[in-house]
């Protein structure tokens, strides 16, 4: 051992157990204690659903996923930071306009790094969820069947609308007080309670049902300057 060297002590032994956290819509016990090694469809026959319980958008949180997502976001927002202080400009007026650009986005990365992510696991779409393995500090959430569909973004109004199965994405957001933009140039996303999203524009939605508990965010607008 010479100075400057660092030692890290690590357990001969696999734990025991594990304590998985359960939240939501349900009524069994909080937290329960598991084999290491236990499965997902093992912890979700020891839960007591409700009526109102939405067991098909059970959602999984992970610590060790979400310290990944957290390099993931610091690692892109260097490189846009890298690629906004490197570029070059041709003439005097384009300096000055990329320096000024620079300085906005600059803030926005600022912004953007106290950003903390959530660490949800992508599991309803899974065809062998029920044999996904748990770790520990897992956060089971089940969410509750509300029946709502939030809609805002770029919309007159953004508001919560009771769901309507007969209803498209482009009749909610009307109901919401319609765009805000050119309808045929808006790009929307919804984002499921599972944890996935679509995206598309305008017109692309026009035959795309949404789901309970989904939302609709209308994007804006970007402004691109094609001349100095």
């Amino acid at each position: 051992v010479i100075n400057g060297d660092q030692i890290e002590f690590t357990a001969d032994k696999r734990p025991g157990t594990i304590t998985v956290r359960v939240q939501g819509e349900h009524l069994g016990p909080q937290e329960y204690e598991l084999q290491y090694g236990a499965r997902l469809g093992e912890l979700v026959k020891l839960i007591q659903f409700s009526e109102r319980s939405d067991t098909a958008n059970v959602q999984l949180f992970r610590l060790s996923v979400k310290d990944r997502q957290k390099v993931i976001l610091q690692t892109s927002l260097k490189s846009l930071e890298a690629a906004v202080l490197t570029a070059r400009s041709a003439t005097n007026d384009e300096s000055q306009l990329r320096t000024n650009e620079a300085n906005l986005i600059l803030q926005w990365v600022e912004r953007a790094k106290n950003v903390e992510p959530t660490g949800q696991v992508l599991i309803s779409q899974a065809s062998q969820r029920e044999q996904l393995l748990l770790e520990q500090g897992d956060i089971l959430n089940v969410p509750l069947k509300d029946g709502l569909v939030l809609v805002g973004g770029e919309v007159l109004f953004p508001n919560t609308i009771a769901y309507e199965k007969a209803l498209s994405v482009n009749e909610y957001i009307e109901r919401a007080g319609g765009y805000t933009q050119n309808a045929d140039s808006a790009r929307v996303i919804i984002a499921h309670r599972d944890g996935s999203f679509t995206e598309g524009t305008g017109g692309f939605f026009k035959r795309i049902h949404v789901q309970a508990g989904d939302q609709i965010l209308v994007l804006p607008k970007v402004d691109v300057k094609a001349l100095q």
